[in-house]
C-alpha cells in the first residue's frame, strides 16, 4: 500500500511539473519553501481537448506586467528576509512560484504541486520513492489574486491545513473559517468596501443606479451586500447584472441594451478587470456615454480598463484602491531584472520579449510568447497575429529604463505592498516558532514546533497568533477571520496632460475605524467628471 501510495503521489508530482516547465515558474532552494501564484498572465488560450490523444495543458496568453511585478514583490521580499541578521538568521528561505493565468485550471494545477510534496514528506515515502533530490515541503502559500481562484485554491490547501495568506482576494465568502480553514488575507474584506460605495452614492444624493457584478465568488457577494447597504439608504437599483471573461457575444450584447436603454447615470460595478473587459470594449463600441462609474477596488485601476481609448466613455470612473505603501530598495530590484541575471526567475525571459518587443533566440524556445514568435518568422508570418512587424531579436543591451510599462509604474504601491507584507507575516510566523520558549509555546503543554522540522499546520498556528510591527512602524495581526483590517483611497480618472494616458488622482479616503457618518471624506475640487468637468 505505500508502494502504492508512494507511486501516486509522485506521478501527480511529476505530472505537475512537466505542466510548468523551466520558464514557466520561478524556483530557488531554501530551508524553508514558501509557494507563490501570481497571474502572469491575463488568460488561456481557447483549446478544444478532443481527447484524441493525451490532453496537454493549455497555453497562457495576454501578459500581465503588474502581474510580473507582485511576483518580484514575493522575491525581493524574500531576499530581503535572507539578508536580515535578525529575522530568521542562519536560516534561508526559497520559493516556488506559478502562474495562474487568471484562472482556476492553472491555480489548481500548481497548487497540486504543493500539496504532493507535501504529502510525500507527512508520510515519510522518500526510502521507498528512491528519491533522487529532497525537495522541502511547502510551508505556506503566497496568493492567489482573484476571489474565485483563491477560493478553489483554499478548498485544496484547507484540506491539508497549508496556510494561505493573499495580497488581493477581497471576498467576504473567504472570512468563512468553518470552510476556509487556511486562507488569510493582507486585504481587507470586501463587506467595507460595499458599505463605502453606498455611503459615495448617499453623499452625492444618487438614488437610482444600476449595478453589475463578475459571475463569481468576488463579483456575487459583493454586489449583494452594496444591494443591502442601498435599501436602507432607500437608493433604487434600477438593474443588476451578472458578467463573465468567459461570456458570448450574444450575452455581452444583452447586458449592453439594459444599459443603454437604462435611465440610471450610475452604474455600480463589482468585478474584475479581465471580467469586465468585454462589456467595456461593446459599450465603447457603441459609444455610450454620459454614464458615472463607481468602481470596486479590483478594477479601479486595472491596466486592462483605464486606458485612453475607452477614456471618452468611462472617463466619469470613481473607485476605490487600497492604500499604498513604501518598499525601500524595491524599485532599484525592479530595474536589475534581466533574463540572464534573473536565473532563478524563468519568467524574467518572456517579461523581456514583451517589454522590448523582440525574441531571445537562446534558451526561450519553451516560453510561450518566444515560441509564437519563433513559428511565426519561421512560416513567414507576423509576430503574434500575422499582420505585425517580425520581432527582431534581443540584444541584451536593452535598457529597463527606456521604456514605459505597469512594471516600472512605482507611483502607488498597493497590492505590491500587500505581496510584501504577506511574506512578512509568513516569515515572522517562522521567527516566532525560531525564537519559542519550551513551555510557553502554542502546543500541547506549552511545547515549540521544531524549527528544522517545522509543518505547515504549526505555521498556519503561529500565523492566527501573529503580532508584529512591520518596517513601516504599522500593527500587523490577523483577526479571527484571517483578515487584516484596512482602509481605502478614492480615486477618480484623469487623463494626463504629459501623455496623454490614465492616471489615477487620490481625492478622497475612506476610514473603517471611523464612527458612522464620520468615515467618508471626498475632495470635490479634485474631482473631474469625464476628464474634464467639475459639476456632478
Amino acid at each position: 500500500m505505500t508502494s502504492y501510495s508512494c507511486c501516486l503521489i509522485l506521478l501527480l508530482f511529476t505530472w505537475n511539473t512537466s505542466a510548468y516547465g523551466p520558464n514557466q515558474r520561478a524556483q530557488k532552494k531554501g530551508d524553508i519553501i514558501l509557494g507563490g501564484l501570481f497571474p502572469i498572465h491575463f488568460g488561456v488560450a481557447a483549446k478544444d481537448q478532443d481527447l484524441k490523444s493525451r490532453p496537454e495543458s493549455v497555453e497562457c496568453i495576454r501578459y500581465n506586467f503588474r502581474g510580473f511585478r507582485w511576483l518580484q514583490a514575493m522575491i525581493f521580499a524574500i531576499e530581503e528576509i535572507n539578508s536580515s541578521p535578525t529575522l530568521l538568521p542562519n536560516m534561508t528561505l526559497g520559493y516556488r512560484i506559478f502562474d495562474t493565468c487568471n484562472t482556476v485550471s492553472k491555480a489548481l494545477e500548481a497548487t497540486l504541486s504543493f500539496v504532493a510534496q507535501n504529502k510525500i514528506d507527512s508520510l515519510n515515502l522518500d526510502e521507498f520513492c528512491n528519491c533522487s533530490e529532497h525537495i522541502p515541503s511547502t510551508i505556506a502559500v503566497v496568493g492567489a489574486t482573484g476571489s474565485g481562484i483563491s477560493t478553489a485554491v483554499a478548498n485544496l490547501l484547507g484540506l491539508f491545513y497549508i496556510p494561505q495568506v493573499s495580497y488581493a482576494s477581497s471576498s467576504r465568502l473567504l472570512s468563512n473559517k468553518n470552510q476556509f480553514k487556511s486562507f488569510l488575507r493582507t486585504i481587507p474584506n470586501d463587506e467595507h468596501q460595499a458599505t463605502a460605495m453606498a455611503d459615495i452614492i448617499e453623499y452625492f444624493r444618487w438614488n437610482w443606479v444600476g449595478t453589475i457584478a463578475a459571475d463569481d465568488d468576488y463579483g456575487r457577494p459583493g454586489i449583494e451586500k452594496f444591494r443591502e447597504e442601498a435599501e436602507e439608504r432607500d437608493i433604487c437599483i434600477d438593474f443588476s447584472e451578472l458578467i463573465s471573461q468567459y461570456s458570448d457575444e450574444e450575452e455581452i450584447q444583452q447586458v449592453v441594451e439594459v444599459i443603454q436603454n437604462s435611465t440610471a447615470r450610475v452604474i455600480v460595478v463589482f468585478s474584475s478587470g479581465p471580467d469586465l473587459e468585454p462589456l467595456i470594449k461593446e459599450i465603447v463600441r457603441r459609444n455610450i456615454t454620459g454614464k458615472i462609474w463607481l468602481a470596486s477596488e479590483a478594477w479601479a485601476s486595472s491596466s486592462l480598463i483605464a486606458m485612453p481609448e475607452f477614456f471618452r466613455v468611462i472617463g466619469s470612473t470613481i473607485g476605490f484602491a487600497l492604500k499604498a505603501g513604501q518598499i525601500p530598495g524595491f524599485r532599484e530590484f525592479l530595474q536589475k531584472v534581466h533574463p540572464k541575471k534573473s536565473t532563478n526567475n524563468g519568467f524574467a525571459k518572456e517579461f523581456w520579449e514583451e517589454t522590448f518587443n523582440c525574441y531571445l533566440p537562446d534558451g526561450s524556445k519553451n516560453s510561450p510568447a518566444s515560441t509564437s514568435f519563433h513559428k511565426g518568422h519561421e512560416e513567414g508570418l507576423g509576430a503574434g497575429n500575422g499582420t505585425s512587424a517580425f520581432r527582431p531579436p534581443c540584444t541584451g543591451d536593452e535598457n529597463i529604463t527606456s521604456v514605459e510599462t505597469p512594471y516600472m509604474d512605482y507611483t502607488h504601491l498597493r497590492i505590491s505592498y500587500n505581496v510584501y507584507l504577506a511574506v512578512y507575516s509568513i516569515a515572522h510566523a517562522l521567527q516566532d516558532i525560531y525564537t519559542c520558549t519550551p513551555g510557553k509555546g502554542l502546543f500541547t503543554n506549552g511545547s515549540c514546533a521544531d524549527i528544522k522540522k517545522v509543518e505547515a499546520w504549526q505555521v498556519l498556528k503561529h500565523l492566527r497568533h501573529l503580532n508584529f510591527t512591520n518596517n513601516m512602524g504599522e500593527q500587523v495581526d490577523f483577526d479571527e477571520f484571517g483578515d487584516l483590517v484596512g482602509n481605502y483611497s478614492i480615486i477618480n480618472w484623469h487623463l494626463s496632460p504629459e501623455d496623454g494616458s490614465v492616471v489615477f488622482e487620490e481625492v478622497g479616503h475612506y476610514n473603517v475605524y471611523a464612527k458612522k457618518g464620520e468615515r467618508l471624506f471626498i475632495n470635490e475640487n479634485k474631482i473631474l467628471w469625464g476628464g474634464f468637468s467639475k459639476e456632478v
